[in-house]
């Protein structure tokens, strides 16, 4: 019986190896990189009506952000504030939300974290959103969201960042124009079964009071091609990183002067990061599993047979 057991045991090891070698070897095994950073600046925003606008006030603000890692994690929010009859001196500056090693990333920090065409994190996987307003000229809105995984595990991470801000103001012309500068930056990275997504986009909205409807809005789109209002990469494929500034223009037509009207801005980023682990180690680990488990069915059933 115990020669018996031995074959089989042999038998079983052999399959195993077989399994190994046709799928890889556990020492070729890698974890897996999936990373996207989001950033954006507005700034500079100018608003031109001949004759100038009349403006009512009711301005509000609001910023939010969050940091999740396999669907749970962090948020924080700031606003909707109500300052009248202006914007005030002090930032609406929400905390930054951060999951991840030690030390987090600065606060209001819209680099990457991660530097490098194949990025390296300072402190392992993290995930992290935040976003600023700045009052003072140039009037600088920033959100910025980021994540980073290289695992052998099965994992999902998510940063956010959104900023808004609205105001009333009464039409002393049938048109206007609205001009910003933009500052942004996109980049993607896999390896292995990684998959990476980022996403900014800027929003203007433009609402006759009276009707209730949206303005219609023109954008003059700068000679790059790629507008500051929205952009997205998903890897893979695998694409360079996009980093773009410039100005750009928004035109509204068709106003009824003496009407009051709200404009809406709104400026967000988000990441989302996945990894599943590695076919061949999927595969090794359920082999050795299923030799252990039969090595041990075999040796249980020569002990019962012994004691008979």
């Amino acid at each position: 019986m115990e020669e018996r057991q031995r074959k089989l045991t042999r038998r079983l090891a052999t399959a195993l190896m077989s399994l190994a070698l046709a799928g890889g070897w556990a020492a070729d095994a890698r974890a897996d990189i999936a990373y996207a950073f989001a950033r954006e600046t507005i700034s500079a925003i100018t608003i031109t009506s001949v004759p100038p606008l009349t403006t009512l006030g009711g301005f509000t603000f609001s910023a939010k952000d969050s940091a999740t890692v396999n669907g749970s994690g962090s948020a924080n929010q700031v606003g909707p504030t109500a300052p009248a009859p202006a914007p005030p001196v002090t930032p609406i500056d929400v905390t930054q939300a951060y999951s991840g090693g030690a030390p987090p990333a600065p606060e209001n920090f819209f680099a990457r974290y991660a530097p490098g065409a194949v990025p390296v994190s300072p402190v392992g996987d993290f995930t992290r959103g935040d976003g600023q307003i700045i009052f003072t000229p140039p009037n600088t809105s920033s959100v910025v969201a980021e994540s980073y995984i290289n695992t052998l595990t099965a994992k999902t991470e998510g940063g956010t960042a959104a900023l808004s801000g609205s105001f009333n103001f009464v039409a002393t012309a049938t048109g206007l124009s609205i001009a910003y500068t933009y500052s942004n930056n996109l980049f993607v990275f896999t390896t292995g079964t990684g998959v990476a997504t980022a996403v900014f986009d800027f929003t203007i909205n433009l609402l006759d009071t009276v009707t209730g409807l949206k303005v219609p809005l023109a954008v003059t789109v700068p000679p790059s091609g790629i507008s500051a209002a929205s952009d997205s990469r998903t890897a893979p494929p695998q694409s360079a990183e996009t980093i773009l500034s410039g100005t750009e223009t928004v035109t509204a037509a068709g106003l009824t002067t003496g009407r009051t009207y709200s404009l809406t801005f709104g400026l967000s980023a988000n990441t989302v990061v996945s990894a599943v682990p590695e076919p061949n180690v999927t595969m090794l680990v359920g082999a050795s599993g299923a030799l252990a488990f039969a090595v041990g069915a075999v040796r249980r059933r020569s002990q019962r047979n012994a004691t008979k």
